[in-house]
C-alpha cells in the first residue's frame, strides 16, 4: 500500500512540475487555393523554369570555359614538346 501511495504522490508531484499547458495555437485564414497550387500555377511553373534554364547556362558556360582553358594548356605543352623535339633533330 505505501508503494502505490507513494507512486501515486510522485505523479501529482510530476504534473506539478511540469511546464505551463501551450497557451498558444495559430489560426490560420481560411484556405481559398489547395494545398500545392502556388506550385501550380502558371507565373510560378514559368520562373522557375527560367531559373532552372539560366542556372544551366551558366553552369555550361563555366565547363566550356573550362574546357577552352585545358585546351589551351594542351596546346602549349605540345607545342613545348615539339621544340624539344625539333631541336634534337
Amino acid at each position: 500500500m505505501n508503494v502505490i501511495r507513494s507512486t501515486a504522490t510522485s505523479a501529482a508531484q510530476f504534473t506539478a512540475f511540469r511546464g505551463p499547458v501551450a497557451m498558444f495555437a495559430r489560426h490560420y485564414s481560411p484556405d481559398s487555393r489547395a494545398e500545392g497550387a502556388t506550385a501550380s500555377s502558371t507565373g510560378f511553373r514559368e520562373r522557375e523554369q527560367a531559373k532552372e534554364a539560366q542556372y544551366v547556362k551558366q553552369r555550361e558556360a563555366e565547363k566550356l570555359k573550362a574546357a577552352h582553358k585545358k585546351l589551351e594548356d594542351a596546346k602549349a605543352e605540345v607545342e613545348k614538346q615539339q621544340k624539344i623535339v625539333d631541336s634534337h633533330q
